[in-house]
């Protein structure tokens, strides 16, 4: 017998086999105790997730930068420290030093929607838009970003990574602005945003990192 589509069983399902399994609640109808304000207040918590997400990932970034350029443990800790500091969805750069090396950085969480293998029309334009203000600078940014290294970080999942393949197949200009590293390499030039990918750990976070 042929099963009918229900689309509100489909969304409550979905929602409620993610609290079950990633929350270790009780099998239980979560959805239908939630009231519409509920709902409404979740929905907002989705944007801490992200947001959490991001930090998490620029935590990552650091790591990575402080690695391969053989930075200090002090400049680790400024840069956590200003990390930490810095608001969610604040104007500039989300990661920049200017001394002992000058870069500024843009952190991306896009995942291809529904475990695809490209970017939506969305994702896509909000990349690409990070690509033009690295190369040319953001107005209220601490620091332009002409005359140093530039970084897009990019979570290492085998979905964004073959997305990111399909955006530079079919965005021939992008090629000259957004060059991938290497593993093992370490960026020098100052004319193009150096792609960067992070694999986010448990111990990406602030940790022992006390403010001020």
């Amino acid at each position: 017998m042929h099963t009918i589509f229900n689309r509100e069983d489909h969304l409550a399902d979905r929602v409620n086999k993610f609290l079950v399994n990633q929350l270790h609640l009780p099998d239980a109808d979560y959805t239908n105790d939630l009231s519409l304000l509920s709902l409404l207040e979740l929905k907002s918590i989705l944007s801490c997730i992200n947001n959490l997400i991001t930090l998490k990932l620029t935590f990552g970034l650091a790591d990575w930068i402080c690695d391969t350029y053989e930075l200090d443990d002090s400049i680790r800790d400024n840069l956590r420290r200003s990390i930490l500091r810095t608001k969610p969805n604040a104007n500039g750069f989300d990661l920049y030093l200017g001394l002992p090396i000058a870069f500024v950085a843009e952190v991306k969480c896009n995942v291809p929607v529904n475990g695809g293998s490209k970017y939506e029309a969305n994702q896509k334009r909000s990349i690409l838009a990070d690509v033009e203000s690295l190369l040319s600078g953001k107005r209220k940014a601490s620091l332009m970003s002409q005359k140093v290294l530039k970084f897009l970080c990019f979570l290492d999942i085998p979905q964004v990574r073959d997305a990111n393949a399909h955006l530079l197949k079919t965005t021939p200009d992008l090629v000259k602005k957004l060059r991938f590293v290497d593993p093992g390499r370490r960026p020098r030039s100052l004319s193009y945003v150096h792609g960067v990918y992070v694999t986010m750990t448990p111990n990406q976070s602030s940790q022992s990192t006390a403010l001020p």
